[in-house]
């Protein structure tokens, strides 16, 4: 299962972000890059957003990953869907240059974003997986955090 999960992460390109501010939920369809072990997840946005303001207040967040086509599966249409739930908190880039290699990352993966990353202000986030939960089909769940031994 840990093999589907980061087959998942690398295979897809947008995810559902969710934040909470103290009276509301938010969602976003944001495109991502994962880090190359699948544990981060790099976004852009701008800081007036009410994404960056709800994380800011509250850095836990909520990601979706689904693969409603079957892609991660092999691109079989009759496979079960995928559907990964990652419960990730914001946390800082170590330096400018962990940061700018996020953001390089980003662009390489998402070359139709040069215009918005290269607009004054964007910033790149830097969401930590700490709890995954896998979901095949309507009932297979399998769960699972970095914490523990695979």
């Amino acid at each position: 299962m840990l093999k589907k999960i980061a087959e998942l992460v690398q295979a897809q390109g947008h995810l559902v972000l969710a934040t909470c501010s103290e009276d509301r939920p938010h969602t976003s369809l944001m495109s991502y890059c994962p880090s190359p072990d699948g544990r981060e997840f790099w976004l852009a946005t701008l800081p007036h957003t009410r994404k960056y303001a709800n994380l800011r207040a509250n850095p836990r967040a909520s990601l979706l990953v689904d693969d409603r086509g079957g892609a991660a599966a092999g691109g079989r249409g009759g496979s079960p869907s995928l559907a990964l739930t990652v419960e990730a908190v914001l946390l800082p880039f170590a330096g400018a240059a962990e940061e700018a290699g996020a953001r390089r990352a980003l662009l390489a993966r998402h070359p139709e974003l040069a215009g918005f990353l290269a607009s004054g202000g964007v910033l790149v986030l830097r969401l930590l997986g700490q709890h995954y939960q896998l979901l095949s089909g309507l009932t297979e769940v399998f769960a699972w955090s970095p914490a523990e031994k695979p």
